[in-house]
């Protein structure tokens, strides 16, 4: 009988640290079934950025930064042409001839074969006897110089019809003291006949 109450005594012992190992497995079973459940944690939020207007940044468009400056004709050429017009033409009365004067220069400009520049040809030795430093620019005739040079110019930049009143292949001309007959060649070659538009009123 002693050995009997020995016995279960023994079994009340062992069996209190058996439940309380049973409760923590099965609370740690419930403690991960529930965190298995949790919501995903939210994604850290993106940094914020901000969008520059600093002038200094902003690249214009294509076509403004292309846009050519307009022309406008250098005053010493206007006056070198001017001076040209009247030791070569100040007697001619057609505004379409005395123009023509100007773009022979301009043609050997453009030309392999003399100086490629308005000052260059013009004081070129034996080319344009009619000029001198000393002739007057006046008004009339600067206003004939810079018309061409404009026109010319555009025919550079843009091409088509400028109103030109001189073919390109016409370098050289005589004058008989009342008109000018431009040529392609210094002797011979085929003179001009002025069947382009004239773009002046005379």
């Amino acid at each position: 009988m002693e050995q009997d109450v020995r016995r279960h005594a023994r079994r009340k012992r062992f069996s209190l640290p058996l439940a309380l190992l049973a409760a923590v497995v099965v609370l740690s079973f419930f403690g991960m079934a529930a965190t298995s459940r949790r919501p995903e944690a939210a994604a850290p939020p993106l940094p914020e950025f901000t969008i520059s207007t600093d002038a200094a940044l902003i690249t214009p468009p294509p076509s403004a930064a292309e846009t050519p400056a307009p022309y406008v004709p250098d005053e010493a050429e206007v006056e070198m042409l001017a001076r040209v017009l009247w030791g070569e033409a100040r007697g001619v009365p057609s505004d379409m001839e005395k123009a023509a004067v100007v773009w022979c220069v301009l043609n050997r400009v453009d030309a392999a074969r003399w100086p490629d520049t308005v000052a260059g040809v013009v004081t070129e030795p034996s080319q344009f006897a009619g000029y001198s430093p000393d002739y007057p620019a006046t008004e009339e005739l600067k206003a004939i110089a810079a018309d061409v040079l404009t026109r010319w110019e555009r025919e550079r930049r843009e091409g088509g019809d400028v109103g030109r009143v001189l073919p390109a292949e016409y370098f050289f001309f005589t004058g008989d003291g009342e008109r000018n007959y431009f040529r392609t060649e210094f002797t011979g070659g085929t003179f001009w006949d002025w069947t382009l538009p004239n773009p002046y009123s005379s």
